[in-house]
């Protein structure tokens, strides 16, 4: 009974998908959109800080897509081999926890786990949502297309723990975190996600000393510093010295935007004045 009161009190809140997540708008017409911002409401669980279990939180449902994260920060641990990494998820991403988990049935035996870093909100999109999100098929290809994002931020993880310096791995994960949440101050780029050393060790495959002496020559140059809230970025991302096909960051070139516009304030006010 308590159970079944729990799942209650989790089903009483919903929350507007599209309200929460407006990209996944993109591709409908002005009419479709009105429509499923009205329509397209999905539950809205908390989860409090700690260890997480969602694979026995939500019902067995084969028309569930899965759990989208609206805020908070959550982690997914894998240990195999006496060695432990992690997995950060945020706002936008959408989980399975349920699906692939083979654990010790694998031919290579590995324990998963998940954590809740941060308190988190996440949308719960279960066979209900699903039947009404179906009406709108650009909505459901966007949420399909944040499972492929998050396989390929998976790929830049794999590629970053592989570079031979353990100071290059943790500024490159930075910036890769800045890409994703992060936001440009007049200091430098914000990236509001607390880490330990021991996560950001988990994240790029090295231990937590060489993660402290990395952190360490990273703020006597003045790359990163550490907030209460998260960690500042200064200076450019590490590929701007030599940017692919011309192509910068999404945070580089948001910094740019601002930087420009800042420099254009002074002109502005001459006018105004």
């Amino acid at each position: 009974m308590q159970e079944a009161r729990e799942t209650s009190e989790r089903k009483a809140v919903g929350i507007r998908l599209l309200e929460a997540q407006p990209d996944l708008a993109d591709g409908l017409s002005p009419e479709e959109e009105a429509q499923a911002r009205r329509h397209v409401v999905a539950l809205l669980d908390n989860v409090e800080p700690g260890p997480w279990e969602p694979g026995s939180r939500y019902p067995d449902d084969p028309a569930f897509f899965g759990l989208l994260v609206i805020d908070g920060m959550i982690s997914r641990d894998v240990e195999l081999g006496g060695r432990r990494c992690s997995e950060l998820l945020g706002p936008g991403d959408l989980l399975r926890p349920w699906d692939y988990d083979e654990g010790d049935a694998a031919s290579v035996p590995s324990e998963s786990a998940w954590s809740v870093l941060e308190p988190a909100r996440v949308a719960v999109l279960d066979g209900r949502f699903a039947r009404v999100a179906c009406r709108y098929p650009e909505l459901v290809a966007g949420l399909i297309g944040r499972t492929l994002r998050r396989s390929r931020w998976l790929a830049i993880l794999l590629t970053i723990s592989s570079m031979p310096r353990v100071d290059a791995r943790v500024l490159a994960l930075f910036w890769h975190l800045a890409d994703r949440w992060g936001r440009v101050t007049l200091d430098g780029v914000v990236v509001p996600v607390r880490l330990t050393h021991d996560m950001i060790g988990r994240l790029v495959g090295a231990h937590r000393p060489s993660v402290t002496t990395a952190l360490t020559e990273l703020s006597r140059s003045e790359r990163i510093s550490r907030l209460p809230h998260g960690w500042l970025l200064r200076g450019d991302p590490p590929s701007a010295a030599a940017p692919q096909n011309g192509r910068r960051s999404r945070v580089m070139l948001r910094s740019i935007d601002a930087a420009s516009l800042l420099s254009a304030l002074p002109a502005a006010g001459a006018l105004l004045g």
